[in-house]
């Protein structure tokens, strides 16, 4: 069982015997405490169980199926975020916000702040969850440009600057546009500083137990089969855009007990590892 906020996860097997008893668990709660149960707002689903399961076991507890993928506080859950179709909303939405404007009747700085604006609220969900497809980067820099240059215009519009430069900062001679990417980047990267700065959490405690936490970002022993896209997008985040090395070099680590830091394999004394700086001592030290 899992509790947020005002709503209650319950797990069991797919049996009918673990849902009589779901059921009778909560006729007990109702009984105990006086309030009742809205089976009507409540939402039954499964994964890896037959349809007709499903119905039995929606059936028996009187409330409606849930479909998957679906939303969770405002949160698509068990969709695959690589796919374009995932992103829709969020392009629809831009888009719809950029659209109701016309370019010839704000100003140049009218349509930076409302750039900034609806970059900064609509898909700040998404981007700070999921690492954005480039067939969807695309599409919102294509809106965000032609909303600034378009002036309102149908015809072809004319681009007076690179998008780089435009998403410079005002002091670099840019325009102080986000950056889409960097941006999701950033957000991304702050799971990873998460991930070893906060102590404890239900999810640091699943992530530790499933893919080895912090470590597991660093190494390559998992099948990628069984690693999650989200993780695996994490692991990119952390090597390809070298944002591990940056985090590496802000920390302060301190061996302690061992634990979590290893006295050989972690960069807690020197630049890099002491099993690298001295190996014939780490040898004989493993022969040992």
């Amino acid at each position: 069982m899992l509790q947020y906020a005002d709503n209650t996860l319950f797990f069991c097997k797919a049996k009918s015997k673990s849902v009589f008893n779901l059921k009778v668990m909560l006729n007990c709660f109702e009984l105990a405490s006086g309030l009742k149960v809205n089976f009507s707002k409540s939402r039954l689903g499964g994964i890896g169980v037959e349809q007709t399961e499903i119905l039995h076991f929606a059936k028996i507890l009187n409330c409606e199926v849930m479909s998957i993928p679906f939303k969770y506080l405002g949160m698509p859950v068990g969709g695959c975020h690589k796919r374009g179709e995932f992103w829709d909303e969020v392009v629809n939405r831009v888009k719809k916000r950029l659209g109701r404007w016309k370019g010839r009747f704000i100003s140049m700085a009218g349509r930076i702040c409302l750039i900034k604006s609806v970059l900064s609220s609509i898909p700040l969900f998404y981007l700070s969850l999921f690492k954005i497809p480039s067939i969807v980067l695309k599409k919102i820099v294509s809106l965000q440009r032609n909303f600034l240059w378009g002036w309102g215009s149908d015809g072809r519009k004319i681009a007076w600057a690179a998008w780089d430069k435009v998403c410079k900062p005002k002091e670099a001679g840019g325009l102080g546009i986000i950056n889409v990417r960097q941006f999701n980047l950033a957000l991304m990267g702050k799971w990873i500083w998460r991930l070893k700065t906060e102590a404890g959490g239900l999810w640091k405690e699943v992530l530790e137990s499933k893919y080895g936490g912090w470590r597991g970002l660093k190494e390559q022993r998992d099948n990628k089969s069984k690693v999650s896209l989200w993780w695996r997008d994490l692991r990119k985040v952390w090597r390809s855009e070298d944002w591990g090395g940056k985090f590496e070099d802000r920390l302060n680590l301190e061996v302690g007990n061992g634990r979590e830091i290893m006295f050989w394999s972690d960069n807690w004394i020197v630049s890099e590892e002491l099993k690298s700086t001295f190996p014939r001592l780490y040898g004989s030290w493993v022969s040992f």
